[in-house]
């Protein structure tokens, strides 16, 4: 959800060209959003966390795992990938129907 709020999917910069912030505005507007992806234009729907998760539960889903992941230890020296640390860049929900017996 962090990822999708802005929409532009990139980090604000300095004069220098030095990573400052990821910007996340708008968060709480739901909606679709417009961002460029591997140099495409595309549509993109924007949902809080509250919404994603209470959207399962609401319809007979039972959470079993939530994870925002992360690069591992060993990915540190790779450049950029201590930016990574920065902001969640996905979630990830398993989740399966509650089934009535």
């Amino acid at each position: 959800p962090v990822f999708t709020a802005y929409g532009t999917q990139d980090w604000h910069y300095n004069e220098k060209g030095e990573i400052l912030h990821f910007p996340v505005d708008n968060y709480y507007y739901e909606g679709k959003r417009t961002a460029v992806f591997l140099g495409e234009r595309v549509t993109k729907y924007h949902r809080t966390l509250t919404t994603y998760l209470n959207t399962l539960l609401s319809n007979g889903f039972i959470i079993n795992h939530i994870v925002e992941p992360q690069p591992p230890e060993y990915m540190m020296d790779i450049p950029g990938m201590q930016d990574e640390m920065r902001r969640p860049m996905m979630l990830i929900v398993s989740a399966n129907k509650k089934v009535d017996r």
